[in-house]
């Protein structure tokens, strides 16, 4: 193996490790292009006017003390969400049922606490910001139970909850809940806040994030963040780009279509249905072990001191199709790769999602979306693993030339070259099989960490999760670059690509130093590829592991013997003279 060999196969080792970096070098996100909007809203054109007919009285409701507390668990047949009526039912825990946590129990994406999720904060006469989180509400429909019993949603129901804040504003907040939806929707009707409130708007906010809920914690604190939807511009913080303990805002001016916040697998979204919201604010700090995710968007009221909004409201799975299903292009905020890798992992979603449909085991699936590449890129490394087994096969003429012309480098580069062109070899023609894997691989990477459907998707035996590593069982201590976990198919895949490389090799080596080349290369890319792919998705590390054993099936028995038929065919054996007796 020739050093120009060499250096391609270490500029393609370095591609790979780097090849994260590259991608947020090639899409950069300017944090500051969303604050100036093509959306933007003029306040006159927000505030609609109402006729005065459609005034209505809000129920008589005198301010409570916030020591009374009442809190409900809604059940349905996909959640339990925990409902306060302190600030109007604000939501306060969130159990998801089809989905497991790592003992096996229903997951709890939202832990009981003091944060008040979808709170009512304006600005009042005296220029003071009012919350709500501590006003209790009036709620009819659960007059009669205790704190902390179920409401079982059987059919579609709402629940009113009633007000009059200090400030004498009357707020009515009614939720309607359905019982086999991850969404719900939420009704506001203000009155009698003209001369109570400085500046015609209030915001809804989401104060808290969701729980940890990976195997992980690094992962699903990295793959999170928070969006507003502003006209045609996705505004948005990514948690990749903060540091640890750092705290990120944006703040936009505009038509808002709708914020959502999200963690690896799941998403939250506000959507406002019947106007337009002017204003969001988005905000995250990463801590070492968790995170804080704040969303917030202002909607507008208009002056006819009686005002009506309706939102949709969802704290679910981020499923593409799910997200897709609203029509509002939440399904953006799914991060699919930049601009190159975006339609190979589109497009392996797509084709991994159509076979699972066929044969409902996700490891079965990638055993033959393995199968389906190798036959696809067939015709294209056909030629270069051909190459390859040529540049074997002649390796006595290389070493007579460069026995011949040793003394003249010019002259052995000058006739070698003739002999690749002669022979039909490509000496960097080992390289296109690794280019080519490198979009499918990084698109596959891209899949696992962002498709929900292989969160806990088995295959067999030990492989539990396709999107974790396939963790045999645990060292009770840490090895530096591997962890505390003991994962098979990073080994059989580092076997099998040993194999692969020695099936490559380039024959006898001419000199000493061509020798410890040759064998340097043996080891030394199997080795950056198990470091590599030791803690990433057992999906991936199968696919590649598959794929590998298909090229070596390829080149065993269907590759190299025909170029072996070939080469005989036109390089007839020389005729072996026979010995003369004394």
């Amino acid at each position: 193996m020739d050093k120009k060999t060499i250096l391609a196969f270490v500029v393609i080792g370095i591609i790979i490790v780097f090849m994260p970096y590259y991608q947020r070098w090639l899409n950069p996100v300017d944090e500051n292009a969303p604050r100036q909007t093509e959306s933007r809203v003029s306040e006159s054109a927000a505030l609609p006017e109402v006729p005065q007919e459609r005034v209505k009285p809000v129920m008589e409701i005198q301010p409570r003390n916030t020591a009374d507390v009442k809190e409900v668990v809604v059940l349905t047949d996909k959640y339990a969400l925990t409902l306060s009526n302190l600030g109007g039912g604000t939501v306060r825990g969130y159990t998801l049922f089809d989905y497991r946590d790592l003992n096996g129990e229903p997951l709890v994406l939202l832990r009981e606490s003091e944060a008040a999720n979808l709170n009512i904060v304006y600005t009042n006469i005296y220029q003071d910001v009012s919350s709500l989180e501590s006003l209790s509400f009036d709620c009819p429909e659960i007059g009669s139970m205790q704190h902390g019993d179920t409401l079982r949603i059987d059919r579609q129901r709402s629940l009113r909850f009633l007000a009059l804040t200090p400030e004498g504003i009357r707020i009515e907040r009614k939720f309607t809940f359905f019982p086999d939806r991850y969404d719900f929707t939420l009704d506001l009707m203000f009155s009698d806040y003209l001369q109570r409130l400085s500046g015609l708007r209030y915001g809804i906010v989401w104060e808290d994030g969701f729980a940890i809920t990976e195997k992980n914690p690094a992962d699903d604190i990295m793959y999170s963040g928070v969006f507003a939807q502003m006209g045609a511009t996705l505004a948005k913080i990514e948690m990749q780009k903060a540091k640890v303990d750092e705290r990120k805002t944006l703040n936009t001016d505009g038509q808002t279509d709708w914020v959502i916040f999200k963690s690896k697998y799941f998403s939250g979204f506000i959507v406002p249905l019947n106007n337009k919201g002017v204003r969001s604010e988005l905000a995250l700090t990463r801590l070492k072990d968790g995170r804080d995710l704040y969303a917030r968007i202002d909607m507008p009221l208009n002056k006819s001191n009686y005002h009506e909004d309706s939102f949709r409201i969802g704290l679910v799975p981020a499923e593409k199709k799910l997200l897709a299903s609203y029509g509002l292009g939440l399904e953006k905020t799914m991060n699919w790769g930049g601009r190159i890798i975006k339609p190979f992992s589109i497009a392996l979603h797509w084709l991994m999602e159509f076979f699972y449909r066929l044969i409902p085991n996700y490891g079965v699936v990638i055993l033959i979306i393995s199968l389906v590449v190798k036959i696809a890129t067939y015709p294209l490394t056909h030629k270069s693993y051909a190459s390859m087994k040529r540049m074997q096969m002649i390796q006595p003429k290389l070493q007579e030339l460069q026995q011949k012309y040793k003394n003249n480098k010019e002259v052995l580069q000058q006739k070698t070259m003739e002999l690749y062109k002669e022979e039909k070899v490509n000496p960097m023609g080992g390289c296109l099989p690794m280019l080519l894997q490198l979009p499918l691989l990084y698109g596959l990477f891209i899949v696992f960490r962002t498709a929900i459907e292989f969160r806990a998707a088995p295959f067999m035996l030990w492989m539990k999760d396709l999107s974790a590593p396939d963790a045999l069982f645990n060292f009770g201590f840490n090895i530096p670059l591997l962890g505390s976990e003991f994962n098979v198919l990073p080994i059989l895949m580092t076997v099998l690509m040993v194999i692969q490389q020695k099936m490559s090799g380039s024959g006898a080596a001419a000199n000493p130093q061509q020798a410890q080349q040759q064998k340097m290369m043996l080891w030394l890319m199997p080795a950056m590829m198990f470091f590599l792919f030791y803690q990433f998705p057992s999906g991936l590390v199968l696919y590649y592991l598959v794929f590998n054993l298909l090229t070596i099936l390829q080149q065993k028995y269907v590759i190299n013997k025909q170029v072996e038929k070939d080469f005989t065919a036109t390089h007839p054996a020389k005729p072996v003279k026979a010995r003369t007796k004394k």
